[in-house]
């Protein structure tokens, strides 16, 4: 008969004090980071970064932009005629 797998997880104090349980059997152990902090920066979605990225744009280069650009993208991208 084998022993089932079994995963515990917790800090090392609290698996220390069921470490009795399992003597004579073999173990892997796996150490996690510690959870993030406050001070651990996230890793930032896709749509934050491009926000952040547009906000590097000269004001004087933004407003060089067309305002319905979005809206109108085959004109500028193709050069179709407005809508």
């Amino acid at each position: 008969m084998t022993t089932p797998l079994l995963e515990l997880e917790g800090t090392a104090e609290e698996i220390q004090e069921r470490l009795a349980d399992f003597a004579g059997q073999r173990l892997h152990v796996i150490v996690l980071p510690a959870e993030p902090t406050p001070q651990t920066p996230r890793k930032l979605r896709i749509a934050e970064r491009l926000l952040a990225q547009a906000d590097e744009i000269p004001p004087e280069e933004r407003a060089k932009l067309p305002s319905d650009l979005a809206e109108q993208h085959d004109h500028y991208i193709y050069g179709w005629p407005k809508k």
